[in-house]
């Protein structure tokens, strides 16, 4: 994942993203966890850069972590400016949408207008007029625009969720407004390569004023570049975790806990885009087929907690856990180990890769996915210690393109899952 198709080395990086990455424990201010973090530190850390992020409504975060070398530039929101900025717009409209209509968008000028508003003030911080602008995903789509009529330059722009085909787009009130934001940058970046199609096409079907000439888009007075890099994780670092001894006490207490029956994993934040229904129904038809497997195969379902003030997540996990006791209950021996282990929360790292090994069949099964890093981590987590677990891959994730001994799936055949 670069910024643009230049080089660039020794030159300063300000990062724009929707929240800064970090967090506050109990040993104070640290650097939080996630593929975003991994993924940009490196070239921010080589280029003594920043990352201007919403502050998380803290208010005193300080302006350098120790061990995270960038400075945080944090942008403070309202609580109405997070509920229809983020909780509305970003996560109600475009997510929805961005995602080919898993779920139907709801379209609220109100959020829109929050959505502009927090744009513009993402793109008025001051972080001095030299170096490159690298803005990342749906939060900020207009932002590359809002720095180029600003003079800064030269603008990056990563997704880091797919972009529709052009007739799905196309339902996007504001659709005009948020395609001039995006071309503002020098370049806009997408995981594969379908993803970049579907927006050269939507700029092609929606403004008059561009060129299609190959991998560029031709405006008026200038050349905007389209390229696929697809994110990646630390792959060194997972196996050498996947190998530490922490890993190692934690994949023990699990194999004693499963003893010899077959694990499957699923691990997911609960978002209705991962295909959890889905991928438990599928567990339900197979316990009801096979009734051999019974007592011999156990699912792990890790659920990380995710954006439940929004109603359809609410339902989503009411849906899961109701599916989830159902299942269960079906399949339950008295005096017996349930089925379906069903883990609503975050887990330590080393309790991840424990997982990761412990499993015989991974299931990453999302209905739509922009890459999905725990088909990476799972693979490396296996190949660090010769593991010779099996990836179940949706073929509707960005992930599918690259690893090709994947077992493919749709994950809405439910039954050929």
């Amino acid at each position: 994942m670069r910024p643009w198709g230049g080089k660039g080395e020794g030159v300063s990086l300000v990062a724009y993203a929707n929240r800064l990455p970090v967090s506050r424990g109990r040993h104070g201010w640290r650097a939080s966890a996630g593929g975003l973090v991994s993924a940009l530190r490196p070239a921010l850390e080589s280029r003594g850069g920043a990352w201007v992020g919403w502050d998380g409504g803290a208010g005193d975060v300080p302006r350098r972590v120790e061990g995270f070398d960038v400075e945080l530039v944090p942008v403070a929101l309202s609580r109405r400016e997070v509920e229809d900025y983020y909780h509305g717009f970003a996560n109600r409209t475009l997510w929805p949408l961005l995602h080919g209509l898993i779920e139907q968008p709801v379209f609220e000028r109100r959020w829109w207008t929050a959505y502009r508003d927090v744009n513009e003030r993402f793109a008025a911080v001051e972080v001095g007029s030299d170096g490159l602008r690298w803005v990342h995903d749906y939060h900020l789509m207009l932002v590359p625009s809002l720095l180029r009529r600003a003079g800064a330059g030269p603008i990056g722009f990563f997704l880091h969720v797919p972009f529709p085909p052009p007739e799905v787009y196309a339902r996007l009130p504001w659709r005009e407004q948020v395609l001039d934001g995006l071309l503002g940058a020098d370049t806009v970046s997408f995981h594969t390569e379908t993803y970049r199609d579907n927006f050269v096409r939507t700029c092609a079907r929606l403004r008059d004023d561009v060129r299609i000439e190959g991998r560029t888009i031709a405006l008026a007075h200038r050349r905007v570049l389209t390229a696929a890099h697809p994110i990646s994780i630390d792959a060194r670092t997972l196996a050498e975790d996947a190998r530490s001894a922490a890993t190692e006490r934690s994949l023990r207490g699990l194999r004693a806990q499963f003893g010899g029956r077959r694990i499957l994993l699923g691990v997911d934040r609960l978002d209705y885009t991962k295909g959890i229904i889905e991928r438990l129904r599928a567990i339900e038809l197979l316990l009801e087929g096979r009734p051999e497997l019974r007592g011999r195969i156990a699912f792990v379902q890790i659920a990380v907690p995710s954006r439940g003030e929004i109603r359809e997540y609410r339902e989503v996990r009411r849906n899961v856990e109701e599916l989830v006791g159902r299942i269960n209950g079906r399949f339950t021996d008295p005096g017996g180990d349930v089925p379906v282990h069903y883990l609503y929360r975050g887990i330590p790292p080393e309790r991840l890769l424990a997982y990761y090994r412990l499993a015989d069949v991974c299931l990453v099964t999302p209905l739509a996915d922009g890459m999905n890093l725990v088909a990476k981590e799972f693979v490396t987590a296996q190949a660090a210690c010769g593991g010779s677990g099996a990836l179940v891959l949706s073929e509707f994730t960005g992930a599918a393109v690259e690893l090709g001994d994947a077992l493919p799936c749709n994950p809405f055949d439910v039954v050929g899952l």
